[in-house]
């Protein structure tokens, strides 16, 4: 299996967020890095970056679909894994997807396991 020797990045974490902490510049624990990225992957809508249109997995669009499986969302989620978030791949990932309805729309959870640190996204 191949390896990836640092894991340090920036942190983009914010004041409000719940593992946010003042004053963090650079994050360099493995998952914590791999779960901004998911982060920024799962909640960033395509077109919406300069310079990489393709990044996003687009759930918030996928949220107001009548008509799309689970399997494609899936599918959209692991492209995007596959191209911005190697590490991931490199680590190994369980994803569970699960969508309910809503009262005023439907709510997605994405869940990921990374080495037993297991991590939750809701879209709603």
């Amino acid at each position: 299996m191949a390896k990836i020797d640092d894991y340090t990045d920036l942190t983009i974490r914010w004041d409000g967020h719940t593992k946010y902490r003042d004053g963090k510049i650079t994050e360099n624990d493995p998952v914590e890095v791999i779960v901004q990225k998911l982060e920024m992957v799962l909640f960033t809508n395509k077109n919406t970056v300069l310079g990489d249109p393709e990044l996003g997995a687009d759930l918030e669009y996928y949220l107001w679909q009548t008509r799309i499986s689970n399997d494609v969302i899936r599918g959209e989620i692991v492209q995007q894994i596959l191209r911005f978030v190697p590490e991931l791949e490199i680590m190994g990932y369980d994803l569970e997807l699960y969508i309910s309805e809503g009262t005023f729309r439907d709510i997605m959870e994405v869940n990921i396991t990374i080495q037993g640190y297991n991590v939750s996204f809701v879209f709603v």
